[in-house]
């Protein structure tokens, strides 16, 4: 890995110009927090995401996991005309493994907290500061080890539900525009890199739940969040989401799922079970409505059989290979 830049240069005007919020003041209190980025060949649109958090924290950081050399080198300049460093890994770590790298160089440089967002995740103006107040405000228990906002057309299945403007306890919740506490981190034993993509977030929040943290929703942020590259379609009366994954994060889907279940069904079997509802029809809305119903019918059955088995961290799968 690599840094593009030994220190943090100062957030100029004209790099973020016509990002909403940039002219915000970063608010008392967000100073103990970092933030990173995850990428993996990203877009123009990763430009948007620096944007938005540049102003809302005391540095960011972006860790990307062996894009290709465009990609790599278009994140490169952006990441230099910024002053925003970049770690550039040689290989592709997965999420998991970039969310580790990520908590232990905040740790070594005395931060508390740190914002995770997706290459693609743009945090709405205020949010790390309206996390931080839930923070503040929460009257619970137990320290909370995650503290995450209320994601719009993220969780359709309805595993989160929320009082509004409120804060409530909730049993997991998607990284992408929630702090985590790196105490939290650490006392756990960090992220599991065995799931490499997909329900690494999900584990790290029961795995905190379980060593007695929590899990809190401040319903007062509020953050956009569509999985994949989503349409909708019109089916009787309604009009169902669909996510259009590709076969590979299909597999890994699946796969993570199974690996999922057999970790924590003791746990928490009612969320099992509601997961495991919500993922049938997710699959039968898949054959419906998206292409290449084969090629990712034949990933499902795939990430099933290695989910059965055990198989973890990066598939080898030799149909895969070309989509990485």
């Amino acid at each position: 890995m690599k840094k593009t830049q030994d220190a943090l240069g100062s957030h100029g005007q004209p790099a973020c110009a016509g990002v909403s919020g940039f002219h915000e003041t970063m608010a008392q209190g967000t100073r103990s927090v970092t933030a990173y980025i995850v990428s993996y060949n990203p877009g123009p649109e990763v430009r948007f995401t620096i944007c938005s958090v540049l102003p809302q924290v005391s540095t960011v950081f972006v860790i990307d996991n062996a894009s290709d050399r465009e990609s790599g080198l278009a994140l490169t300049e952006l990441c230099a005309e910024l002053g925003v460093a970049l770690m550039a890994n040689k290989d592709n770590i997965g999420v998991a493994g970039a969310y580790n790298q990520a908590a232990s160089m905040a740790i070594s440089q005395g931060y508390e907290w740190m914002l995770l967002l997706d290459q693609d995740s743009v945090a709405p103006v205020g949010l790390v500061q309206r996390l931080m107040r839930g923070v503040d405000r929460w009257g619970g228990t137990r320290l909370p080890a995650v503290v995450c906002p209320l994601s719009i057309d993220s969780d359709p299945s309805g595993h989160q539900s929320a009082v509004p403007d409120a804060d409530v306890a909730v049993e997991c919740c998607m990284n992408a525009g929630s702090v985590v506490r790196l105490a939290a981190w650490k006392a756990v034993g960090g992220y599991d890199e065995d799931f490499f993509v997909d329900y690494v977030d999900l584990d790290f929040c029961f795995r905190c739940r379980q060593h007695g943290w929590e899990v809190v929703q401040v319903c007062g942020a509020v953050m956009v969040h569509s999985p994949g590259n989503p349409t909708r379609h019109r089916f009787l009366w309604r009009r169902p989401a669909t996510s259009n994954h590709s076969a590979l994060r299909r597999y890994y889907i699946t796969r993570n799922r199974i690996l999922f279940y057999r970790k924590y069904w003791r746990f928490d079997a009612k969320w099992v079970l509601r997961d495991g509802c919500h993922a049938i029809k997710e699959v039968v809305l898949m054959v419906l409505f998206e292409s290449s119903r084969r090629e990712k019918l034949n990933a499902i059955g795939a990430g099933v059989v290695d989910g059965c088995r055990g198989l973890s961290g990066k598939t080898q799968r030799q149909w895969f290979v070309s989509e990485r």
